[in-house]
């Protein structure tokens, strides 16, 4: 199982290597469910003209030698804020269970629904 220490290292490496608004996690390491064979999924959020493959294969380059199964989905705010409130749409899970690692001031008017995560 990873740690929190290795969770924050992951999202740094990210935070540092592609620039995003938002590093994130949700899923069982976000609600405190996660079991050895758990995987982490993380979000990311940034504003970017790429097309979502291209943006996870960033990442994954990235994060090459993470020896963890990794989810990891890539957002721009738009993409994210389109559909946060309709009920059990995907962003509308992850804004609810997002955990939050990485925080830029801009993500703050980007991503509105997830400012309350980010408080205590």
């Amino acid at each position: 199982m990873l740690t929190e220490g290795d969770i924050e290292r992951i999202a740094q490496r990210i935070a540092t290597g592609y620039g995003p608004l938002v590093v994130g996690t949700f899923g069982s390491y976000a609600i405190g469910a996660a079991k050895p064979r758990s995987d982490l999924d993380l979000f990311v959020i940034k504003r970017t003209p790429q097309q979502p493959a291209a943006r996870r294969k960033a990442i994954s380059r990235l994060l090459f030698g993470v020896l963890h199964p990794l989810d990891i989905h890539v957002f721009t705010p738009e993409e994210f804020e389109e559909d946060v409130s309709e009920e059990l749409s995907f962003s509308w899970v992850i804004a609810r269970q997002a955990r939050i690692y990485y925080w830029t001031d801009a993500a703050a008017r980007a991503t509105p629904s997830l400012t309350a995560r980010t408080r205590g």
